[in-house]
């Protein structure tokens, strides 16, 4: 298969997911380019393992100015481009009535320009979900060809359908060939909102689970108890509510705790505040963001992984956590909240610990209680390697991956969105 990916850009240090994807399926015989089209910087890619396979000489990420008066003054060396990549023919693709608000802000002028000048693929997959509006557009104008695959992942089906309404995506339901979620709970998300659900299916993110060897702790140490947490320092993660919960719990204790703080955000100065005047200090370590096999390290050096996730005031809602499921994977106890699709990975009493997400109290609880375990902590650690294994395994989401793009590349002849993608004008 020719597979074109869609991202925001790649590579991204945190979505080493996105890679082992696109590698996976390399690996496997396919062809795979990846463009990014949200006109951000790539952040670097996490995963060594996919180094060999060079994936940045298949990789497009798309720019543009992004002040509306210097896109008006680079327009003509975007046209140029277009024209000499597409012939002049390519002027009259950019319908206004096709492209409508990309057109005004002339965003779809430089995609397009930057777009290969032979776009027909089997499949198309836009990993999140509103990068489809850009490629069905794409699509109907003749720059893009091949079934339409989009995914949703946790902010896409969360935080933007709540600042934007449950009809965000009602352009694309007609548009695509296929819906993945990356959780059932994201699935039933997409659901309620109109997603069609003969045409969804969840596979989740896979991981390479030879990057994360089981070495199961056998106990907690005798000294001080270490505790990790990895991901973007925002609302959405809860480091806020767990440095609380980790004061209080060696306040009541009396035991003393180490504390790092894997990935870097906007609440970097915040937490960093708080720590301090929650009395833990220099118990706190923030590392910043760091490589796969960095965090592999940190999760080995732990006694407990903590992934205190929760609904942010925007909305926003986490799947599955990775770096909790490579915490699971290595064999570390971990306690992890009622929130989004961590409930589907972390079975209470059986491969981890749940609490009430934006509790303190009951975070605290949680911690003292993972702790009066340790006995149960080899049967729990090695039910939690399976349920990854069995589920999260890169080689089994490759192949249910592989399975959604062989169902739709011979639908019936009355599948919604055909390789032209002519169905229904997208906002």
């Amino acid at each position: 298969m020719k597979i074109a990916f869609f991202t925001n850009a790649f590579p991204m240090m945190s979505e080493a997911f996105i890679a082992n994807s696109a590698a996976a399926l390399v690996e496997a015989g396919h062809s795979v380019d990846l463009y990014g089209i949200g006109n951000v910087d790539a952040t670097g890619l996490s995963v060594p393992e996919v180094e060999p396979l060079h994936l940045e000489q298949s990789t497009t990420n798309i720019r543009w100015p992004g002040k509306r008066a210097d896109r008006w003054r680079s327009l003509p060396g975007a046209l140029k481009d277009l024209v000499t990549r597409h012939g002049a023919s390519s002027l009259f693709q950019l319908r206004p009535d096709v492209y409508r608000r990309t057109f005004m802000d002339l965003s779809a002028i430089y995609q397009a320009a930057q777009l290969p000048a032979e776009g027909a693929y089997d499949i198309i997959h836009c990993q999140f979900a509103p990068l489809a509006e850009h490629v069905i557009k794409h699509r109907r104008a003749g720059f893009l060809s091949g079934r339409l695959v989009v995914n949703f992942r946790g902010y896409d089906i969360s935080e933007l359908v709540t600042a934007h309404g449950e009809h965000l995506y009602d352009h694309i339901w007609p548009e695509a060939d296929a819906f993945i979620a990356n959780s059932e709970y994201f699935c039933q998300r997409a659901i309620a909102i109109g997603c069609p659900e003969d045409r969804l299916s969840v596979v989740g993110s896979g991981m390479r689970l030879e990057s994360f060897p089981f070495q199961p702790i056998s106990e907690a140490s005798n000294s001080d108890i270490r505790f990790l947490m990895v991901g973007r320092l925002i609302e959405r993660k809860g480091f806020h509510i767990a440095l609380a919960a980790l004061a209080r719990y060696a306040r009541a204790s009396g035991r003393g705790v180490l504390v790092d703080i894997v990935g870097d955000g906007p609440m970097r100065a915040e937490l960093e505040q708080l720590a301090g005047d929650c009395g833990l200090g220099e118990a706190v370590t923030f590392h910043g963001a760091q490589s796969h096999k960095a965090i592999a390290d940190f999760i080995r050096k732990c006694d407990v992984f903590i992934a205190p996730s929760m609904t942010c005031a925007k909305g926003s809602q986490d799947g599955p956590v990775n770096t909790l499921k490579e915490a699971m994977a290595i064999g570390r106890p971990v306690v992890g909240t009622r929130h989004g699709g961590i409930s589907e990975l972390v079975i209470d009493g059986e491969t981890g610990l749940l609490c009430k997400e934006g509790d303190v109290d009951a975070l605290e609880q949680a911690i003292d209680r993972i702790l009066d375990m340790q006995a149960d902590w080899p049967r729990m650690l090695a039910t939690a390697r399976e349920v990854v294994e069995n589920t999260y395994a890169l080689s089994r989401t490759t192949d249910d991956l592989i399975g959604v793009y062989n169902s739709i590349l011979t639908p019936p002849s009355s599948t919604p969105g055909d390789s032209t993608g002519l169905s229904k004008e997208a906002a």
